[in-house]
């Protein structure tokens, strides 16, 4: 089970499931935040610098990895933006892909906002100087109404499926496929996984298989006909989303609740405070005009010394 925990204090998030603890540690001054990787029941670190930039309208976040490394031993891919070819090429197993793909990281690129939301979000909250409170709970209301509304869409598309496929949640999150096998088709999935990779899709379940995919791709490609508004995983992990997004609303609702008890509390408080000095002023007059004066004058400088705590 996934855990999230914030700590605005130190501009933070610890996030810990079954396989590996992630700190992020943010800058929102230089617009950088550092990641660090370990994975449990090991010793091994993996650790990453980000850049990121933000637009307000429309809400977008471009990122850039600035370093990466892992330990022990420490050994990095990329520092100051730059891929470390020479060294990589220097190892004895390196896949062919690898470069490629790590230069293309330190290239600016548009984050998918929801994708790893409990970061993205973090970040959009520390820059209201480019997104202002109100347009950021905006934005959080329109991604509730964004992924309940593309969650609907797909249930009905569901409905008027007529192959078998259904929604099923299981702790990995929503899926659209088929319900569990009984034995007939289990003996039809091993006989798929046996064939070679270029007749599978000539067999029984190859077809299934290929349908249900094709199905997906229908309701998450945004270049789709009937693309629902929301990617894959989006939908796949739409229950917590929908959950992390609703606490950072409350929490956001709850302050500005506080705040405003508060204020009352001290208007109440003050009105009380002043009707105090007056009534005591007026029985110091029998002292005569200079005592009642005293009286209201240090009653007056005791009110603002208090409304200063």
């Amino acid at each position: 089970m996934k855990t999230v925990e914030i700590y605005d204090e130190d501009n933070s998030i610890v996030i810990d499931d079954e396989f590996d603890t992630t700190d992020f540690s943010f800058y929102p001054e230089d617009k950088k935040f550092k990641v660090s990787q370990s994975i449990k029941d090991d010793c091994f670190y993996n650790n990453q610098t980000f850049e990121y930039k933000i637009s307000a309208n429309p809400v977008e976040i471009y990122m850039r990895t600035l370093e990466s490394s892992h330990e022990p031993p420490l050994e990095y891919s990329i520092k100051d933006g730059v891929v470390l070819e020479s060294e990589l090429k220097k190892k004895d197993l390196i896949f062919s892909d690898r470069i490629k793909n790590l230069k293309k990281e330190v290239e600016w690129s548009k984050a998918s906002l929801l994708g790893n939301y409990e970061v993205n979000l973090y970040i959009l909250s520390k820059h209201p100087e480019i997104i202002s409170k109100e347009d950021y709970r905006r934005f959080l209301r329109q991604s509730v109404e964004k992924i309940k509304v593309g969650v609907l869409r797909v249930e009905e598309a569901i409905k008027e499926n007529t192959h078998g496929l259904e929604i099923y949640t299981s702790e990995s999150g929503k899926n659209v496929w088929y319900p569990p096998p009984n034995k007939l088709e289990e003996k039809e999935i091993n006989e798929y996984w046996k064939l070679p990779e270029e007749k599978r899709l000539e067999s029984k379940y190859g077809k299934k298989f290929e349908y249900a995919e094709k199905f997906n791709d229908f309701l998450f490609k945004e270049d789709s006909p009937k693309y629902v508004g929301i990617s894959e995983y989006e939908f796949k992990t739409s229950i917590e989303l929908l959950e992390y997004i609703e606490k950072l609303l409350d929490k956001k609702e709850t302050t500005t609740a506080k705040k405003e008890g508060n204020q009352n509390l001290n208007k109440t408080g003050n009105k009380i405070k002043w009707a105090i000095v007056i009534v005591l002023s007026i029985i110091a007059l029998s002292g005569g005009i200079w005592t009642a004066i005293g009286v209201f004058v240090l009653g007056t400088i005791i009110i603002n010394t208090l409304s200063n705590y």
